[in-house]
């Protein structure tokens, strides 16, 4: 696991997941002066979809959950005022990054 960008230090036939999008950047940046291709050389899961997702290099994979049906059930539970415990659907988006 690694926090740190400084410490990142892409390797070939390695794949990545991350939670912060400062790590996709630096992948991304390492590809380029490595000349890797992300979803060949080197692979890259991202955490939740973000409208530039689908447009970054050729497609960042992401694991996320359905932002819109989250809010809902926050914003029931903060009207309604009762204890709830529910699951939201996580879903996996493969493209190229992969």
């Amino acid at each position: 696991m690694i926090t740190d960008p400084k410490k990142f230090n892409i390797e070939k036939g390695i794949a990545y997941i991350s939670v912060s999008d400062r790590i996709l950047g630096h992948f991304l940046e390492q590809c380029k002066e490595k000349d890797y291709e992300p979803g060949k050389d080197v692979g890259f899961l991202s955490y939740n979809e973000t409208p530039m997702k689908k447009f970054i290099y050729k497609g960042i994979s992401v694991v996320s959950t359905d932002f819109k049906e989250l809010g809902t059930k926050a914003a029931a539970f903060i009207t309604h005022d009762e204890e709830t415990q529910c699951y939201v659907p996580t879903k996996l988006i493969i493209r190229e990054s992969l």
